[in-house]
């Protein structure tokens, strides 16, 4: 890739591009700890499609919802570190992220196939499926940015190794 398209922004390098995506993640993880706070305060997760819905708020929530706090917030440090290593051309700090948005859209694929299979009955779960299942395209395709870039700082990175015979 040579430009990445961001959920707001269209980049004509996959530098601009990579750091967009670093923001979009900050941003969905810093909404999604906010909302698991707010579940685990007692606040509402009573719809079949939300994160946190068959969990038990005096039990399983406290460590369903503990997991995915310490989750989102090594995502947003990977974010960081991320705009950091595409700012000083450094492809260790890139690969964290890297490494974390693949886990994190598998997580999302697990989820949406789960909840179709649990809840395969209500017509509206094909909905929330397929809007899963596009958040998680929405990753991968934030993932093929920023590993283009990393990319580029490979090829730049390499040495011109010539064999004299």
């Amino acid at each position: 890739m040579k430009n990445c398209w961001s959920p707001w922004y269209y980049y004509d390098n996959t530098e601009g591009g990579s750091k967009a995506c670093a923001a979009t993640t900050i941003f969905f993880s810093t909404f999604s700890i906010i909302y698991i706070s707010y579940c685990l305060d007692g606040g509402d997760s009573s719809q079949f499609f939300l994160p946190l819905f068959e969990t038990d708020v005096d039990t399983t929530m406290k460590h369903a919802g503990g997991f995915m706090i310490v989750f989102y917030l090594c995502y947003i440090v990977v974010s960081i570190l991320m705009i950091f290593g595409v700012n000083l051309d450094h492809r260790g700090l890139i690969l964290p992220w890297l490494t974390q948005n693949m886990i994190y859209s598998l997580m999302i694929i697990a989820f949406a196939l789960w909840l179709q299979a649990s809840y395969y009955h209500f017509l509206l779960s094909v909905l929330w499926t397929c809007i899963y299942l596009l958040f998680a395209a929405v990753h991968i395709y934030m993932y093929r940015c920023v590993k283009s870039q990393y990319e580029l700082i490979k090829q730049s990175q390499a040495p011109n190794i010539v064999q004299l015979y």
